[in-house]
């Protein structure tokens, strides 16, 4: 890996966690849009998925080695938008031995292909709502998961910042979004499929441009980037996101 790389009204849904005790909760418009989008993509997201992987191997060994080093037995897991369960399983075959595994998606579609991923294991639980509203969610993580969600949003920035304000001292929070790749036929063709799956091309230094940063990687020619961030110990701490920038 190498390192440098670095809306206004809202609609109201009812929340459910775990199917039960519903709360009220609101969803910014880019995420009611990709909700929307997700109603008809969740059938045949796994396959799409699976398939896109390939192209994204480096990237995928790389998810499978941060979840093994950085996920103890103590750790509180929250992934934003966890989609059809894919980091669930990762984390039930590489990381068995945790403490709390939180899943914050706006798509129920997409969240019943989920459920069935975390075998009964009650220390993984899901909720219906925007995971761009992390400041709502109570506690602090030691480990956080985002992979492919920044790319829908209109101000990812905002919502990296967010999420490394959840993070517990020594905590790390791992991002994987659709970037530009050096490419232009990729370019045009990516962008021409953000069209129909309401994603957009990120540059990277646009999220990663902060002293957190441990470290970041482009792949497949440019198109995808995940980047590493890590909280400082405690008494160590610096302004979380500064730099960031939409």
């Amino acid at each position: 890996m190498r390192r440098g790389l670095r809306d206004s009204e809202t609609a109201t849904l009812i929340v459910r966690v775990n199917d039960r005790a519903p709360v009220e909760g609101r969803v910014q418009p880019a995420t009611q849009r990709v909700r929307n989008v997700y109603r008809w993509v969740a059938p045949f997201y796994d396959a799409f998925r699976m398939a896109w992987s390939r192209l994204t191997l480096p990237i995928e060994r790389e998810l499978d080695r941060l979840f093994r080093e950085r996920i103890g037995p103590e750790a509180r897991i929250l992934e934003l938008a966890p989609g059809t369960g894919i980091n669930v399983v990762r984390l039930l075959r590489e990381a068995p031995r945790f403490a709390s595994y939180l899943g914050i998606d706006a798509s129920e579609d997409m969240l019943a292909r989920a459920r069935p991923r975390a075998r009964g294991d009650a220390r993984i639980r899901f909720r219906l709502g925007d995971a761009t509203e992390v400041a709502s969610v109570d506690g602090a993580f030691d480990f956080i998961i985002c992979t492919w969600m920044l790319s829908h949003l209109d101000a990812p920035a905002e919502t990296v910042r967010a999420a490394l304000a959840k993070l517990a001292p020594e905590g790390t929070a791992v991002f994987v979004f659709f970037s530009r790749p050096s490419s232009m036929p990729l370019r045009w063709l990516l962008g021409a499929l953000g069209h129909v799956f309401r994603y957009r091309l990120l540059e990277p230094a646009m999220l990663t441009d902060s002293s957190d940063l441990e470290a970041s990687t482009s792949r497949a020619a440019g198109m995808a980037t995940l980047a590493v961030f890590r909280r400082p110990p405690r008494g160590e701490e610096r302004s979380l996101g500064r730099g960031l920038s939409e």
